[in-house]
């Protein structure tokens, strides 16, 4: 069975942190891909990892995405309606919730794969949200997301994965 482009994502990234970066992935439960009725008291993971920086103390709460599209759709924390788009509200609301402690960086990498080459941008939660609520769409772009303050990460390709400079990401946000 071969791996879905996200995963492969996940673990270009995850073979990008750094070594003074503590790296805890959260399993999401087999239920959660199931869009069924049975499933509804299935636990939701609010993101993909935590990433603890030992240099600087600095929590650092990512969700992942990846799309072969130029756009990636968004659910409205807002709404009570059921809603299945590429950022689930539950995730947003996840990262807000840790966004609000000292210290902890909460927000999402996003993966363009755009023909041959790929593009990923960090954007903090707080942008992404405040994005979310201007742009008027329920869907968001390459050009949006750098509007509103998306970072892009530089990669580049090994021979068939990609390896970003997460480094250059992480002390960034040292103090």
């Amino acid at each position: 069975m071969s791996k879905s482009v996200g995963k492969i994502f996940e673990e270009s990234v995850k073979k990008s942190v750094p070594d003074y970066i503590l790296t805890i992935r959260l399993n999401d439960s087999p239920q959660a891909f199931k869009q069924s009725n049975l499933t509804r008291f299935t636990p939701k993971t609010p993101f993909d990892y935590i990433c603890f920086d030992t240099k600087s103390r600095t929590l650092f709460c990512l969700e992942l995405k990846s799309t072969c599209n130029k756009y990636m759709g968004f659910e409205d924390i807002n709404s009570d309606e059921e809603q299945n788009k590429m950022i689930h509200k539950h995730q947003t609301l996840g990262l807000l919730k840790c966004s609000a402690y000292s210290g902890v960086v909460a927000g999402f990498l996003f993966n363009f794969r755009l023909s041959d080459n790929e593009i990923t941008y960090f954007m903090e939660i707080n942008q992404f949200q405040k994005m979310c609520e201007s742009i008027n769409k329920k869907s968001f772009n390459i050009a949006d997301a750098i509007l509103y303050g998306a970072v892009k990460i530089d990669g580049f390709k090994k021979r068939t994965r990609w390896y970003w400079y997460l480094d250059d990401f992480f002390k960034s946000y040292n103090n």
